[in-house]
């Protein structure tokens, strides 16, 4: 999927594709992959049935003629009918294997009402709950790594406030494909809170099976977590839109 966002397998398909696939004038078989938060536009199609089973991630249809919601996680199939005019957003990671019946160039494009464009604006927000040592916590599926540091100034150690749960945290996230711990925690202490931080040592590691996070997309997260100790010039603190105060 490197540098597509559409890789179709089977179909009758015109345009030349990175990977061989099988000729078919009776279906399409691809994958859409959206490795960013992605907005499909509004459209319909006049002959075709699409079956769709989501791999990974989290998507929202809207039904632009009834307005009626729909919202797919990992693990469900599910069909767009003939004529059914709609439009999509989806998170971040997600993937979804497509069936398209026939494969037909039938696609028919609607205009961004703005209650369609209200829709698209308010995004896709999960809700977060947190579990630490509880007997009938969800099982994780997945594993994240995670970096936060603790600036210490005069004997106080530099602490947000979330939004999504409401608790107070060490600044810090989750470890990019791309990135070191090390340049994680760097990032993170830039992105919530707008401070260039130097790293000096590592405080510890912190990876109990039994803290969990549930999003309201279907992951169950568990996550390890290194806490860096690390030294900034400026108190200045700008807060990103993760954070609703800081001590």
């Amino acid at each position: 999927m490197e540098g597509v966002t559409r890789q179709y397998l089977v179909g009758n398909l015109k345009l030349p594709q990175k990977l061989q696939h099988i000729k078919s004038e009776d279906l399409e078989i691809g994958i859409s992959s959206y490795s960013k938060y992605t907005e499909e536009p509004p459209h319909k199609h006049s002959l075709a049935t699409e079956y769709q089973y989501v791999l990974s991630g989290w998507t929202k249809y809207i039904d632009t003629e009834n307005m009626v919601e729909y919202e797919f996680k990992k693990g469900d199939f599910y069909a767009i009918e003939t004529n059914t005019s709609y439009a999509q957003k989806c998170k971040a990671g997600t993937n979804i294997l497509f069936i398209k019946v026939p494969s037909i160039n039938d696609k028919e494009v609607v205009d961004v009402t703005e209650t369609i464009q209200a829709w698209y604006d308010d995004g896709l927000k999960t809700v977060r709950k947190d579990y630490a040592h509880l007997p009938d916590m969800p099982k994780a599926n997945s594993m994240k790594p995670a970096a936060a540091v603790a600036i210490i100034n005069d004997s106080k150690v530099l602490m947000l406030k979330r939004k999504d749960n409401k608790k107070w945290t060490l600044p810090g996230g989750t470890l990019e494909l791309d990135e070191s711990l090390s340049d994680c925690a760097i990032r993170e202490i830039k992105e919530e809170c707008g401070l260039d931080v130097v790293i000096t040592d590592i405080i510890g590691t912190y990876t109990d099976p039994d803290i969990r996070i549930e999003y309201s997309d279907g992951e169950v997260r568990r996550e390890f977590t290194i806490v860096f100790h690390g030294i900034v010039q400026s108190d200045d603190v700008i807060l990103d839109e993760e954070s609703s105060a800081y001590q």
